[in-house]
């Protein structure tokens, strides 16, 4: 994304105006918060990954694109500048601002000493292919969530992960070799949208594996002791559904089309082949999953469906950003937050991937544990 097209675009939007729907709005859904009781503490912590509960999670972290960066979160401003802000402090798998209904502020109800949280807001940090710099990091305010907006698949090892080696190793709150660590991983949308062009290289299935694969086994080889929540991706041309049913959303893309452009226009044809190269990837994470599954007592690469199944074309405007009508809205990191903690502590055989956000809330006991099959 060229940031003078932004700024643009935030200009734009601010003009438009927003008087369907609000980024944060709960209209229609339920409110999202966290009512479950302490726990006592343990009698021992973990010996290893197939016993983990949440008490022993020290240590969040977090890799992914513009979603786990919280891009948009906070819909338009009227200074369109603040409309290019990446709002980490809020996002779903890592954000830890005050009253954040995320995974590790969850998280920091058992273990009021959990580091590595993404705060406040700042200035998107984009990286797209090969021009990805790591002098755009914030590390006082991304902390341990190293994803960039509009990174790709191979920036998770090439940059990505370089930054979060950094970062651990420099933070004197980690015991690197005994602490407990939650990574969170979702990343892919910007592949399948570069693949939906037709007229750049993109990644296939196999390039996915591949690449996915090597990110998993660098992080097992340098970071101890993890606790890998490997999201599928939700099909991303179901944006083009929700977006459709709002008026307001439908003239941020035909007037400024940015976001993934060739699912807005490109017809139904293309929003098939989109869907079907996401089933592909989904697919190749289940078998990047495999091989890792049961190999060590100290890492676990777990599948968390959350959002795969394609339920999310039936949601309503409120969940996708007015900055762009693409990036998800704060509400939708919430719901993003309850569907991804129930999978947590739900076996992989009864894990919603229906996107259930009306489910009630797990919440954990002393047995529960962060379930790895």
């Amino acid at each position: 994304m060229n940031s003078n097209v932004l700024v643009l675009f935030g200009t734009f939007v601010a003009v438009l105006g927003n008087n369907e729907h609000k980024s944060g709005s709960h209209r229609g859904y339920p409110p999202i918060s966290f009512t479950c009781p302490p726990l006592p503490p343990l009698e021992r912590p973990a010996r290893n990954v197939y016993e983990l509960r949440p008490q022993d999670i020290k240590v969040a972290m977090a890799l992914g694109d513009s979603i786990t960066a919280g891009f948009g979160i906070m819909g338009v401003h009227d200074d369109p500048i603040l409309d290019l802000f990446e709002y980490r402090g809020k996002s779903f798998s890592i954000g830890g601002d005050a009253g954040a209904n995320t995974i590790a502020s969850w998280l920091r109800n058992y273990n009021k000493d959990l580091v590595g949280m993404s705060v406040g807001s700042h200035v998107a940090e984009l990286c797209y292919g090969e021009i990805c710099s790591p002098d755009q990091y914030h590390p006082d305010k991304d902390v341990l969530n190293a994803a960039q907006s509009g990174a790709m698949i191979p920036n998770l090892v090439k940059h990505e992960l370089k930054y979060l080696l950094e970062q651990l190793k420099r933070n004197t709150k980690i015991d690197m070799e005994n602490d407990w660590k939650l990574l969170t991983i979702l990343v892919g949308a910007n592949d399948v949208c570069l693949g939906c062009s037709g007229d750049v290289p993109y990644l296939t299935a196999d390039d996915y594996e591949k690449y996915m694969t090597e990110l998993m086994e660098e992080i097992h080889n340098n970071i101890p002791k993890v606790f890998v929540n490997y999201m599928l991706l939700f099909n991303v041309s179901q944006v083009y559904d929700i977006s459709m049913k709002s008026d307001y959303c439908k003239d941020v893309h035909r007037v400024l089309g940015i976001e993934c452009v060739c699912v807005f226009e490109g017809g139904e044809k293309t929003r098939v082949e989109v869907g079907e190269l996401t089933r592909q990837f989904n697919d190749r994470a289940v078998e990047v999953a495999k091989k890792f599954a049961g190999k060590y007592d100290d890492f676990a690469v777990v599948i968390q469906p959350c959002v795969a199944d394609g339920t999310a074309a039936t949601l309503t405007p409120e969940v996708i950003s007015t900055v762009d009508c693409f990036h998800p809205s704060l509400l939708m990191h919430e719901l993003m937050t309850k569907v991804l903690w129930n999978n947590m502590f739900t076996p992989s055989s009864g894990k919603d991937s229906t996107f259930n956000f009306s489910a009630p809330l797990k919440c954990p006991t002393n047995e529960t544990l962060l379930y790895t099959n």
